[in-house]
């Protein structure tokens, strides 16, 4: 059942990420905070909406009953 924790706690920390990201996507929907990731010499990147997506995933894994 030690696995079992551990995958909760990896849920958990990846769900609290993902909302994060989310915030951080409707917040740069407003311009309230950057909505692209700049770095020089490269590509803008719209990392918040990927973020989201993985981090779900993620937490979705954690709490999958696998009986």
């Amino acid at each position: 059942m030690k696995n079992d924790s551990m995958k909760r706690k990896i849920g958990k920390a990846a769900l609290f990420l993902a909302s994060l990201a989310v915030i951080w996507l409707l917040l740069g929907m407003v311009n309230i905070v950057p909505f692209l990731i700049e770095l020089p010499q490269e590509t803008s990147i719209r990392a918040h909406a990927s973020v989201a997506v993985v981090l779900l995933l993620i937490g979705s894994w954690a709490f999958w009953n696998e009986d």
